[in-house]
């Protein structure tokens, strides 16, 4: 088949790099992949640095890309424009769009297949979008089983669970032992510092723990930074906080890590969960989108189901506390995720492809 995926831009995103991973494994399973841009890093405030090597693994696995521009977020007939000189160009059999924005663009489009996946528990646009969306959609995927509760009540299309996956190669694993304790407990939160991760949440909460060994490494960059750097010194934990920035090296943080925390006030299915799973990481999340999802069915953490600081730091507390319970999660991890693997997610999408084709 030849697939067109319709995507925001080439950045560190857990939507992002899912669907870069995706696009290279349908590649390598013999099928033609061609990936459109809506925005540039510059014009998205991402970082360059990242964009260009996120566009080199795609030469180098012979995946052709474009760029549709940011102007078309307010002018959509530009959008139009570019989407179907790109469909003239490129002939797919499948437009897969992953933002609202391309779904809208692929509205005009003749004679195309189109299917439409949503990547988070909020819909970013009203719901009454999805009724003129249903005119063009074929197929609607939901990347948990939230995500595809929220689809399938805004929707009269069909909406299919996809959940989604991450390429071994990107995760080093480590089982984590019991220790004997003295030694500080390194947390990993990995994400853009931005009001949807919470991380005002997760500092509050550590400030709480007074008389824990814990050291708190970030990794990710945003418009929240020096918000969240002030939080930490008024709250006396700066010197148990380091802010990353953006890294490239997220598997090596990962697996010198004890404990994976994540303090979201909304999610999907988070990308750098599933890494820190995939990794043999113990985690504690909060119960939104489809974070629950992958700690019940692989049983590698603790869900923290209110968003307060006395919860969440009791989970904290019990995670950093126990040895034991940690070696137990992180055995469970590395044995119980292999549902979370790329190769899997891409070959549902692929059964779904040939069956939207098929009507």
């Amino acid at each position: 088949m030849r697939v067109l995926h319709a995507i925001s831009s080439a950045a560190a995103g857990g939507a992002e790099i899912y669907v870069r991973d995706l696009s290279i494994e349908m590649v390598r399973a013999g099928h033609e992949v061609f990936i459109l841009f809506l925005d540039r890093a510059s014009e998205a405030g991402r970082d360059g640095g990242f964009e260009a090597e996120f566009l080199k693994q795609l030469d180098d696995n012979g995946i052709g890309y474009g760029f549709i521009g940011a102007s078309a977020r307010k002018k959509p007939w530009l959008g139009v424009k570019a989407m179907r000189k790109t469909v003239s160009y490129f002939s797919p059999d499948i437009v897969h769009c992953h933002l609202y924005y391309a779904a809208i663009f692929s509205l005009f489009l003749k004679n195309t297949k189109v299917v439409y996946t949503h990547h988070n528990i909020k819909l970013g646009a009203s719901s009454l979008l999805y009724k003129l969306l249903d005119l063009k959609v074929s197929r609607y995927i939901g990347i948990c089983l939230a995500c595809k509760k929220l689809l399938e009540s805004i929707s009269r299309r069909k909406v299919v669970r996809i959940d989604n996956g991450v390429s071994p190669e990107r995760v080093r694993k480590k089982q984590r032992v019991a220790g004997q304790g003295g030694e500080d407990v390194s947390l990993l939160s990995v994400g853009r510092l931005s009001d949807q991760k919470n991380l005002s949440l997760l500092i509050a909460s550590l400030a709480r723990l007074e008389d824990q060994k814990y050291r708190l490494k970030i990794a990710g960059e945003g418009a929240l930074r020096k918000e969240l750097v002030r939080l930490a010194d008024e709250k006396g934990i700066s010197g148990r906080v380091e802010f990353l920035g953006n890294v490239s090296n997220v598997d090596e943080l990962l697996y010198d890590a004890d404990v994976f925390v994540m303090s979201s006030a909304w999610e999907g299915l988070p990308i750098a969960q599933i890494e820190a799973t995939l990794s043999g990481l113990p985690v504690v999340v909060t119960n939104v989108g489809g974070c629950s999802e992958i700690v019940h069915k692989v049983c590698n953490g603790i869900v923290v189901d209110e968003l307060i600081e006395s919860s969440y730091s009791q989970a904290l507390e019990m995670m950093i506390n126990n040895h034991r319970l940690r070696e137990v999660f992180s055995y469970n991890a590395l044995t119980y995720s292999g549902d979370y693997l790329i190769k899997a997610s891409a070959v549902k999408h692929l059964a779904l492809y040939e069956d939207a084709l098929m009507v």
